[in-house]
């Protein structure tokens, strides 16, 4: 494995582990050996970026996520964001559609 494809690799899960997993972001650069909280803020930041655009999909929720009265209501508000940014982008492509 290419030494890029392993630091994106190491980026996902990073980020998807304090996003969807509700680890401790200390725990996770311990673990996978990030030395900055700016860093990994920056990898989370971009993941819920490319999350939002509609490049990566939501994950399913965990057992523990859907006990979790609060994960389930951001659970919520991320589909309902998802939900409305595909409808923008819709009709964004049938104007494109139309004027062409």
């Amino acid at each position: 494995m290419s030494a890029i494809s392993r630091s994106e690799e190491v980026k996902e899960i990073a980020a998807f582990r304090v996003l969807f997993g509700g680890d401790d972001p200390k725990q996770v650069m311990q673990e996978l050996g990030i030395h900055s909280i700016y860093t990994l803020n920056h990898w989370v930041a971009a993941y819920r970026k490319k999350i939002e655009q509609g490049l990566i999909p939501l994950p399913p929720m965990s057992d523990k996520q859907k006990q979790n009265l609060e994960a389930l209501q951001q659970r919520n508000k991320d589909l309902e964001k998802a939900l409305q940014d595909a409808n923008l982008m819709i009709l964004t492509l049938n104007t494109m559609i139309d004027v062409a």
